[in-house]
């Protein structure tokens, strides 16, 4: 009779416990940050031009590394880290395609900038740009190294051709995501500038 009485119990303790444990054991849900490359703010200087240019910008090559959706860092010449709580709201090359757009149609004198797919309408030059590294170390120093390369609208007589190598010194991104954003925009916006510079050289009459 005791044990009938005690039988109950038992179980009820044995299913709390079960019930306590899995709640113990249970993964913690870590919160992610999405983050977007920055354009140059709406008061940079333009350059001068002898007339408006309409730019294409052709796809951007990027290293598989940087088409995760996680962040990079780079710890050392050749480890790559991954901040899985802090994501690309959009894969890099696009982000940084669009961004080098809106930097140059704020520092050219621009009637139009293109994406990818001009057809007809592009009248100006067309850039390609490939990137072989654009990411923040654990020590916080940015790097963008790419090539780059302006034809002619109409075909692919290169107007001109240059490789880019930027470092910019910053805080240590460990626990700070958004520090690696803030570099690396602020590297788009450097790269911008040269590239804007180099397009108004080629768009200049020639005496």
């Amino acid at each position: 009779m005791k044990t009938r009485f005690h039988l109950p119990r038992i179980l009820f303790v044995a299913l709390m416990s079960v019930a306590m444990s899995g709640c113990l054991f249970r993964p913690v849900a870590v919160s992610t940050r999405q983050f977007v490359l920055a354009p140059i703010s709406t008061n940079e200087p333009t350059l001068s031009v002898a007339e408006p240019l309409s730019v294409g910008i052709g796809l951007v090559k990027m290293p598989a590394y940087l088409l995760r959706d996680s962040m990079a860092i780079r710890d050392g010449s050749n480890e790559i880290e991954y901040l899985e709580d802090a994501l690309w709201a959009e894969r890099l090359d696009q982000s940084f395609q669009q961004t080098v757009a809106l930097n140059l149609s704020k520092l050219l004198p621009s009637g139009k900038i293109y994406l990818t797919d001009w057809g007809h309408d592009l009248a100006g030059p067309k850039l390609f740009i490939s990137v072989q590294q654009f990411d923040v170390d654990t020590m916080g120093r940015g790097t963008l190294i790419a090539n780059w390369r302006i034809n002619l609208a109409d075909d692919d007589t290169p107007l001109g051709s240059g490789q880019t190598r930027l470092v910019l010194a910053g805080s240590s991104p460990r626990g700070h995501p958004e520090i690696v954003a803030a570099t690396l925009s602020d590297l788009t916006a450097q790269f911008s500038r040269e590239l804007a510079q180099a397009i108004s050289a080629l768009a200049k009459p020639k005496p």
